[in-house]
């Protein structure tokens, strides 16, 4: 399981922030940094690839 937090981390950061859990108690986002070159970790850019195809989330950096 990935380091999680409760604090959206933003997408210009180098931060995956993919969101893991909606409210109920609390919203949780995953924590790890962002694979090189890509807009999420390498677990959760697989899982968005699959899911929706290539995407490029608005005002986000790809990491470092």
């Amino acid at each position: 399981m990935s380091k999680t937090t409760r604090i959206d981390p933003g997408a210009a950061g180098q931060t995956c922030g993919y969101q893991i859990a909606y409210g109920m108690p609390w919203n949780e986002y995953c924590a790890e940094p962002k694979a090189h070159g890509k807009y999420f970790c390498v677990e959760h850019d697989r899982i968005v690839l699959h899911e929706d195809g290539p995407v490029r989330p608005h005002g986000a950096a790809k990491g470092r």
